[in-house]
């Protein structure tokens, strides 16, 4: 049905009572509605994100109203809602409530009544981008046209990889998304960078606007805050700002550290957190450091600090790890069916790639770019090519460093690598070995044979044929032979060589 149907009657009457509802038909008091907000709101927020709205229908005696993509309906329900409901109701004889919605994300109910509403629009610029993309920072100033979609799945609950690295954290922000007591207003979520605490914000953000539509979520990063304090100050006028962030019930601010050292920004940000939770609100904060690590901040904010729930991320371990991988290649092979990763590829770039979840991503990115786009099935050529440029060339490790490797992963000594025990706990690790030596230090069949226990070339000869004939049919094999080149990477990147 053409939306126009439904507005533009001399009135609209409610189906059940055949009362008439509003003298004015809707589409003239939507435009009444935004000459009004016009004159109350800033042009750069007005321009931004109110332009692009579009009233689109009445459901259930609600007046739907939508926003393009998310990013603009993040911004329009944390900073504007409430004015635009009260503004609607000054013009509406039957003071109906808006219901705001994000046309990319709408059901059915809409999509069978109403089109496109901007089908039929020339390409212009748009209130913001389309969605949030891996580096999870959707609450930036738009630029002057729409963003295009990155392709990464959506920062939700659903999408973030939990595990007992982030397991408390991951609860916290959902006892807060749900509105249910954690004993503080102001929460710290602390830890290295690439651990998912943006992921965790956004999905908080997400949950909180998806369970209480009344919530209003304000995300942004301290280089925001901080930039948007900064253009208020050379005004002359921090009102803009104050106003977004106190009307918030849940404040989330990213990248606290990003503030250490500047006094002034600290004070404004310090204030907003006191009128938010003097209100009731909570407040939820994420850095790479703990209170007791930082520095830069003065007493009354480390006091604030130190007052809060502080919850930690550590780095993902072996298993969320994979899982990442994993997840994102999933992700990737529902519009590209030829990006296909086995299990040796995801092993390769888990023992290959050694930073954190981030890098990990970053990788498997690298590799859809390398696989034309994911139109030609992932190689281990390409994924070499991929490691190599994230993690440079690897110097080849010693003999020595392998056989630690080994003894790490099996629990085995170094005399019992050398020694001629032939029981199967000692030989199994000692043949894998003797297999990574040869695959890795390029070092002869008897220069490994003299380095354990000064054996015969034709042992470590027999090792390596045997090991690589079962190894495509041997998973248990492959995965006990990836955990030691793990070890090799890892002892590598502490200092052993």
């Amino acid at each position: 049905m053409d939306r126009n149907r439904l507005f533009d009657t001399p009135a609209s009457v409610d189906s059940n009572t055949n009362k008439k509802i509003s003298s004015l038909p809707g589409q003239a008091i939507w435009q009444a509605v935004r000459e009004h907000l016009k004159e109350v709101l800033s042009t750069a927020d007005f321009e931004r994100w109110i332009t692009d709205l579009k009233l689109i229908a009445e459901v259930d005696g609600k007046i739907v109203i939508a926003a393009r993509d998310r990013l603009s309906y993040d911004r329009v329900s944390a900073d504007h809602r409430h004015i635009l409901q009260r503004i609607w109701k000054e013009h509406d004889d039957a003071r109906r409530d808006i219901r705001l919605v994000c046309w990319k994300e709408a059901g059915a109910d809409l999509r069978t009544i109403v089109e496109d509403p901007w089908a039929d629009a020339a390409p212009e610029a748009a209130a913001g981008g389309a969605g949030s993309g891996s580096g999870g920072n959707d609450g930036g100033t738009p630029t002057s046209g729409p963003r295009p979609s990155s392709g990464a799945p959506e920062m939700t609950f659903g999408t973030l990889v939990t595990g007992k690295s982030n397991a408390i954290s991951v609860e916290l922000a959902k006892r807060v998304a749900d509105g249910q007591p954690v004993g503080t207003q102001v929460h710290l979520i602390s830890g290295p960078q690439g651990t998912g605490k943006t992921h965790t914000l956004l999905a908080l953000r997400t949950r909180a606007l998806e369970t209480n539509t009344d919530a209003t979520v304000v995300y942004l990063t301290a280089e925001e805050f901080l930039s948007a304090y900064t253009d208020g100050v050379k005004a002359k006028d921090t009102s803009a700002l104050k106003k977004r962030l106190r009307a918030a019930s849940i404040l989330l601010i990213d990248d606290l550290h990003r503030i250490s050292g500047k006094p002034g920004t600290e004070t404004e940000l310090f204030q907003n957190i006191r009128e938010v939770t003097g209100q009731g609100g909570n407040v939820v904060l994420a850095g790479d450091k703990t209170p007791g690590e930082l520095a830069g901040f003065s007493p009354r904010m480390m006091s604030e600090l130190k007052g809060a729930t502080v919850v930690e991320v550590e780095l993902p371990d072996e298993d969320m790890r994979r899982e990442i991988i994993r997840r994102l290649a999933r992700h990737i092979a529902e519009a590209h069916p030829d990006f296909v990763l086995d299990e040796a590829l995801i092993e390769r770039i888990h023992t290959g790639i050694r930073g954190p979840g981030r890098e990990l991503t970053g990788a498997v990115w690298n590799l859809f770019t390398e696989a034309g786009f994911g139109t030609m099935a992932p190689t281990s050529d390409m994924l070499e090519r991929v490691i190599r440029r994230m993690e440079g060339e690897v110097r080849a490790p010693t003999i020595e460093l392998v056989k630690k490797a080994a003894m790490k992963v099996f629990n085995v000594s170094k005399a019992d690598l050398e020694s001629p025990s032939k029981a199967r706990t000692v030989v199994y690790p000692r043949q894998i070995a003797m297999y990574l030596c040869r695959e890795q230090t390029h070092k002869s069949f008897p220069q490994i044979g003299r380095a354990f226990g000064r054996r015969d070339h034709t042992t470590v000869l027999y090792a390596h044929r045997k090991l690589t004939k079962a190894l495509p049919k041997d998973p248990e094999l492959a995965a006990d032979i990836a955990r030691v080149a793990a070890a090799i990477l890892e002892l590598q990147a502490t200092g052993n060589h």
